[in-house]
């Protein structure tokens, strides 16, 4: 169809071209007749190669000076150089089309180029992303038969070593209770680590639909739920007016308590002070807890976030290094982000969005 095309434009600036070249032998000199060449370069603009335009160009260069030649003589009064002054603009008028119409070719193919190149990006960018969520989906899969499968024999493996611990503690030598207290301890941190990996794995799997939660009562649950950590800590949590948001209820459960956890968790010499508050901005809530712990080095902002990244041994601080990447991953799946500012010895400050979709503060 495109080749057809062309050859029918190509029929038309040949016919085109006859035509103006028998005008000009027919008019007299002085008369600027050269210059409707211009036409057939314009022609040339949908022929496909920029040969065609520059052909056009030197056919209708040959013709207006042939046409100099061969046209009747210029009227009386008509000097000379009034003559080639016609023709010398013709020739200009032809060239200048040339350029145009092949700068305005180059315009369109480099657009083209351009075009063809960004559906090509977007084409890989959804193939890489496809694959992405392939992988991701293969990982998550993985991570969660791997931690359902391990659960029984990692069950039977607890149950027998706190059995030889009840059983045969006093009396077996101390080296004997010493390891036999190794493996019970052992196998109830593989079982959190595994119920954890577990949690981590299924946060967008098995996450309930979004609804209506209230915030001041999710925390007033991990009051409830932390109470024991709080009377022994001597641990004061205080929040501000806390709105209710769209969300998944256990998820936002999880992430209060994983916060303020740590916050009980990772204090100083001074019983903890913790402040939960939250603040509407640009469409979001911002949410803060608030610590007098013993802070993080700001080279470890990012670190922390990460699965299995712990910045103190387990003998310090308890704990699978796990909770901080399922705060991360459920404010992720709610839409928001995750970010920390502490510095060593002065708290830390960690925050998180979810964006206000249909949410409101109840006041």
């Amino acid at each position: 169809m495109k080749q057809n095309g062309a050859k029918q434009f190509i029929l038309y600036s040949i016919l085109v071209t006859i035509g103006i070249f028998i005008f000009d032998l027919l008019t007299p000199l002085g008369i600027a007749g050269g210059v409707p060449y211009a036409a057939v370069v314009l022609i040339s603009f949908y022929l496909p190669k920029y040969s065609h335009t520059v052909i056009a160009g030197i056919v209708g260069s040959i013709l207006t000076i042939l046409g100099f030649f061969l046209s009747p003589p210029a009227p009386p009064g008509i000097k000379l150089w009034i003559v080639l002054v016609n023709r010398s603009l013709a020739l200009f008028v032809i060239w200048s089309g040339v350029i145009f119409v092949t700068k305005y070719k180059q315009a369109i193919e480099q657009r083209r180029k351009a075009e063809d190149a960004f559906k090509q990006a977007n084409k890989d960018l959804k193939k890489y992303t496809d694959e992405l969520k392939r992988s991701n989906s293969e990982l998550e899969q993985f991570a969660y038969v791997a931690s359902h499968d391990l659960q029984e024999p990692l069950r039977m493996v607890s149950s027998f070593t706190q059995l030889l611990s009840k059983r045969y503690k006093d009396k077996l030598d101390t080296d004997a209770n010493e390891f036999i207290s190794y493996a019970v301890e052992g196998a109830n941190r593989m079982q959190r680590l595994i119920n954890d990996l577990l949690s981590y794995s299924r946060i967008n799997t098995k996450g309930r639909p979004f609804e209506e939660t209230d915030c001041g009562e999710i925390l007033g649950h991990v009051r409830a739920n932390l109470h024991v950590a709080i009377e022994k800590s001597g641990a004061l949590i205080t929040n501000d007016h806390l709105p209710i948001v769209m969300g998944d209820a256990s998820q936002l459960m999880r992430l209060f308590q994983n916060l303020v956890d740590n916050a009980i968790k990772f204090s100083d010499k001074e019983a903890p002070r913790i402040h939960v508050s939250a603040e509407a901005k640009d469409n979001e809530w911002v949410f803060s807890v608030r610590d007098n712990g013993i802070g993080i080095d700001p080279q470890y902002h990012e670190r922390i976030f990460l699965i299995f990244q712990r910045l103190h041994g387990k003998e310090e601080y308890p704990g699978t290094g796990i909770g901080l990447a399922i705060c991360k991953r459920i404010v992720e799946r709610h839409g928001g982000k995750t970010w920390v500012e502490s510095e060593p010895q002065k708290g830390s400050a960690f925050y998180f969005t979810i964006p206000i979709r249909g949410g409101k503060s109840d006041e």
